[in-house]
């Protein structure tokens, strides 16, 4: 039973913290706090597909493909969302 309360509480860590932290981030809008914001927004994102994936896909090596493939995918979302936020 031990086995299951450690990700439960990673999880309910995680994801909570990135659920509530950006809404003082918004209130103190300036350019520093839109990248802490778009961060926080890509790791609660992260953290969830995450989590649906450990319920959902049960062979390993095909999860740890999608969770790469995952963090490639929000790391090159989040280099255009910098390129975005300094162009502007």
């Amino acid at each position: 039973m031990k086995t299951h309360r450690e990700p439960l509480g990673h999880w309910w860590l995680l994801q909570r913290i990135t659920a509530a932290f950006p809404i003082p981030t918004i209130l103190i809008a300036n350019v520093s706090t839109l990248i802490l914001l778009n961060i926080l927004l890509f790791w609660h994102i992260h953290v969830g597909i995450e989590e649906i994936l450990a319920d959902y896909v049960h062979h390993e090596v095909t999860r740890n493909l999608i969770l790469i493939l995952l963090r490639v995918f929000c790391l090159i979302i989040i280099k255009y969302v910098f390129v975005f936020f300094v162009f502007q």
